[in-house]
């Protein structure tokens, strides 16, 4: 019975790595183009995002390998599960294997049309192929069926679901900051996380973005220049450039413009787009949207195929310990019950708060009291900006807009901006964009040029636009 089990995980490892490999080519294909636009970007005279200084660099198998985990560990997670359903069924003798074949296709089927079926999805199409194909249904079907057992084991999504449910309702700051200032703050292995993350993700996420989403633009207009496309272009903040590779191509003809991709021409009237270009571009890149199906598959994955993956990782190990000393299907068991009380207990806990530092309390209490009328205000935030808290910082950092003496605030971001912390340096660029201060375009064009680390340049480059900055080229 041990061996059965040993090989069924084998084979859910084997189906996820497949997955895996192929998030790293869509990844590693995406990186590559996103440097080529880079460099597109700084031929043409515009301050580029990223920058040529970003770690790590682009066109690294590192970068690509690190940053698929990104989709592994929510599409590819999704993948894994839906895949075991059909076997589940058949192993437990609810279903004959010829129906189970049938579902299993069935859910494949689907599984692709969440993910999109295009050209640029095709890594990932491969790799899900791949999963339900390790995973077809097979071997012979138990004689007896016990439901208790599956009936317990069935709980377990519908608690991992209400818990993040209720976790989102409680938490003051929604789900995802609030784990990430309970959990990810002020400690060895948080910082780890948070440094990976910000490190390896978010290129994969600025890829898969929707055109009128992505930092920025590259717009290819044949011909001679015209002053008021690119006085409309500016507007938007998109780029004209005359290499590739570029986002979309704007074509003129008599009386009517043409935004094209390969696949997607949006035609409209020339007068509409000089007068309000927004609203056009916008159209457009819903039809150019060639990852929506993706993204939305990908934010459903986040909040099951993530809790459930982790879930039948824990349960795995537990249950191979416990079976040294006990049956296995005592160790599932007892496996299923510790695993969902540690989810409910630590989901729990993120609702309600974790304990803190009576000092790192305090200062949080605070800072989260104040208003502009608060006369303490800039004694709470200057004392603030000096907590050894990461965490007290970036709270800080998000307060000092409120400070009305403008040198002293002036002072203070320019203080916060070179923190050791990079989620205080990035809510110090953010506030300098709040000032609606051009005072400070100087410190937010040096961060965004100079900085290695991209989540930096593109917060800095959000306050930059803010402000009333154009891209301009040199």
């Amino acid at each position: 019975m041990m061996n059965g089990y040993v090989k069924a995980i084998s084979k859910c490892a084997a189906a996820l790595s497949l997955f895996h490999i192929a998030a790293t080519l869509f990844v590693r294909k995406s990186n590559l183009l996103l440097l080529a636009k880079t460099q597109t970007v700084t031929e043409a005279g515009f301050l580029a995002l990223p920058n040529p200084a970003t770690r790590p660099p682009l066109d690294s198998w590192e970068a690509a390998l690190c940053g698929a985990l990104f989709f592994t560990l929510t599409s590819g997670a999704l993948a894994l599960c839906t895949g075991i359903f059909a076997p589940s069924l058949h192993r437990l003798g609810l279903l004959s294997r010829k129906r189970a074949m049938g579902l299993h296709v069935v859910l494949c089927l689907l599984f692709f049309l969440l993910i999109g079926v295009t050209t640029k999805t095709t890594p990932l199409l491969i790799g899900a192929a791949g999963v339900y194909l390790i995973l077809l249904p097979s071997g012979e079907r138990v004689t007896r069926v016990r439901l208790t057992s599956l009936l317990i084991h069935a709980l377990i999504p519908v608690l991992l679901a209400l818990c993040i449910a209720g976790t989102h309702v409680l938490l003051p700051q929604g789900l995802f900051s609030g784990f990430r200032d309970a959990f990810l703050f002020d400690n060895p292995a948080g910082n780890a996380v948070r440094n990976f993350y910000y490190t390896y993700t978010l290129y994969p996420a600025e890829a898969f973005k929707s055109p009128n989403q992505k930092s920025q633009l590259t717009v290819h207009v044949p011909g001679a220049p015209d002053p008021a496309i690119t006085s409309a272009l500016r507007k938007m903040g998109h780029l004209p450039v005359s290499t590739g590779p570029w986002d979309y191509t704007l074509t003129r003809n008599e009386g009517t413009l043409s935004l094209c991709t390969a696949k997607v021409e949006h035609t409209v009237n020339t007068q509409q787009f000089l007068t309000d270009p927004t609203p056009v571009f916008r159209e457009f890149a819903q039809k150019a949207d060639a990852f929506a199906p993706l993204r939305t598959l990908t934010w459903y994955a986040l909040f099951t195929g993530f809790p459930l993956l982790f879930y039948l990782l824990f349960h795995t190990v537990i249950t191979l310990m416990a079976g040294l000393f006990c049956p296995l299907a005592l160790a599932a068991r007892i496996s299923t019950v510790g695993v969902a009380a540690f989810a409910a207990f630590c989901m729990l806990l993120l609702a309600v708060g974790l304990s803190l530092p009576e000092g790192t309390q305090t200062a949080l209490d605070d800072l989260s009291t104040l208003s502009k009328e608060s006369t303490d205000a800039t004694g709470v935030i200057t004392r603030a900006i000096d907590h050894e808290s990461a965490l007290v910082r970036y709270r800080a950092a998000l307060a000092i807009p409120s400070i009305r003496a403008p040198r002293l605030k002036h002072a203070l971001l320019l203080q916060m901006s070179k923190d050791r912390d990079i989620n205080v340096v990035c809510q110090a660029l953010g506030a300098m964009g709040k000032t609606r201060e051009p005072r400070y375009l100087r410190e937010l064009e040096e961060a965004v040029r100079t900085r290695p680390e991209w989540y930096v340049q593109w917060y800095g480059y959000r306050a930059m636009r803010r402000l009333g900055w154009r891209p301009n080229p040199r």
